[in-house]
């Protein structure tokens, strides 16, 4: 089917148009999310004592540079530097990466009713369908520039920076409580600020719309996608079916 493997934008009608038309979609910082604990800083840990190689030889790095930049009379002061003031270096380094980073945000599941009303205007708005296995899906973003992946609802277990400096940016923005587990989230990170990024069209691959989302406005947002000449999209509407959503798929209207 279609949908197996892809991920999903909920949004309200209007976005949805801004998003398709625009062939863009906003990454956010994570101080504007609805979870205070979301890219929390306390989820690492900065121990030297179990650091990687690649930490040692960052430091030795900057030590040598003090020393070009001050002379070796700065030699006694370095190495009186404590070990904790090091640590306090890194994690300040972490905080500021935080703070000029964004995030958007998808789900893996397309027909969460709590998420319907939470995100989607009621039912009123609409489910963007993307494919996460698109190599480079930004116009402007260069592999090396971003990372994605799926959440991990383990939120207690913390890792430690200085020995994997991967896991732990992992860590970092791809770890929330199991309390958020129903969302099923996943996520694209740039290490830049916030802002609207451009997306190649073969990224997006088609529209769901909610409950309530009348026919006429189907037929507007199907012309949208039309006149922007996104190729061989998939387009369905929920409905009711007794107690749980039914997912009909639409003909070319």
């Amino acid at each position: 089917m279609i949908l197996d493997n892809k991920i999903y934008k909920y949004c309200s009608y209007k976005n949805g148009e801004l998003i398709v038309s625009g062939q863009s979609l906003i990454f956010s910082n994570p101080s504007t999310f609805n979870d205070p604990f979301d890219c929390n800083i306390d989820l690492l840990d900065f121990n030297f004592e179990d650091s990687s190689q690649e930490v040692i030889d960052e430091l030795e790095k900057v030590k040598r540079n003090l020393r070009k930049t001050w002379g070796t009379g700065i030699n006694e002061t370095i190495e009186n530097i404590p070990q904790v003031k090091w640590e306090e270096i890194y994690r300040n380094t972490q905080i500021k990466k935080i703070d000029k980073s964004s995030v958007c945000c998808f789900s893996r599941i397309h027909n969460s009713i709590t998420m319907w009303s939470y995100y989607a205007d009621y039912h009123q708005g609409i489910c963007l369908v993307f494919d996460p296995f698109l190599k480079d899906p930004f116009t402007d973003l260069r592999s090396e520039q971003y990372s994605e992946g799926a959440i991990d609802y383990n939120h207690n277990k913390r890792i430690n920076y200085l020995k994997s400096k991967e896991e732990g940016i992992k860590k970092l923005f791809l770890t929330k409580s199991s309390d958020w587990k129903h969302e099923e989230e996943f996520r694209y990170i740039v290490h830049k600020n916030d802002g609207l990024f451009k997306f190649k069209k073969s990224f997006f691959r088609g529209v769901i719309f909610g409950l309530r989302v009348e026919e006429e406005d189907i037929h507007q947002f199907i012309n949208i996608c039309d006149n922007k000449g996104y190729d061989e999209l998939f387009f369905g509407k929920f409905t009711k079916n007794k107690l749980q959503l039914h997912l009909k798929l639409l003909n070319r209207l």
